[in-house]
């Protein structure tokens, strides 16, 4: 599929009041290693490829917060996907040498769940708020992927750390987090869900 816009951003959109509000929540649980999907679509620990914590956040205040950007992003890309739902948001901390390496966020099938929500549905649009003030780490930069003209591009997103700045993208494009080479990186993501595209 070929895109006018591979992503979309809305700098220091998010206050730094809601940014702590939201950090104090997920500094308050206890952290989990991150999972990746195995070939057999199953959820595995896999440091080679992905190495961070994380927790499952669901707080319908920051749902508030997002959908009038995801809704915006959508229109003003270009992109008009029909989704309907969002899943829990995942709560990131990348401490130095983590990091996630090549993905795209969205399944080679739909959901099977009991979440009548999320059951036979597929990510669509995928978001990452930044968190941390980047003056905090160095390293973990935000990269995109993609073929034009038979051509590999890489594109970072350096001028898009800033605490409160959102990046919204097409969850079948290819992005990671490079390395962190010092301090801590947090971030909070989300995934807009819909039936599979025709």
């Amino acid at each position: 599929m070929q895109l006018e816009n591979n992503y979309y951003y809305f700098k220091q959109a998010i206050s730094k009041e809601n940014c702590k509000k939201i950090l104090s929540i997920g500094r308050s649980k206890p952290l989990n290693s991150a999972t990746i999907l195995s070939d057999k679509n199953k959820k595995i620990i896999n440091k080679d490829k992905r190495d961070c914590k994380v927790i499952w956040i669901n707080e319908s205040w920051i749902y508030d917060l997002l959908n009038p950007f995801i809704n915006e992003a959508n229109k003003a890309a270009g992109w008009n996907f029909d989704f309907d739902w969002n899943q829990d948001m995942q709560y990131a901390k990348y401490d130095k040498g983590h990091y996630f390496g090549w993905h795209t966020d969205q399944s080679p099938k739909p959901f099977i769940s009991e979440n009548k929500n999320l059951n036979n549905k597929t990510r669509k649009i995928s978001l990452t708020l930044q968190l941390t003030d980047p003056s905090e780490y160095n390293g973990g930069d935000f990269e995109f992927k993609w073929f034009s003209g038979g051509k590999e591009l890489i594109e970072t997103t350096n001028d898009l750390k800033g605490m409160g700045t959102l990046i919204l993208f097409p969850s079948y494009i290819w992005h990671q987090v490079t390395p962190i080479t010092k301090g801590t990186r947090e971030s909070l993501v989300n995934w807009s869900v819909g039936y599979p595209f025709k």
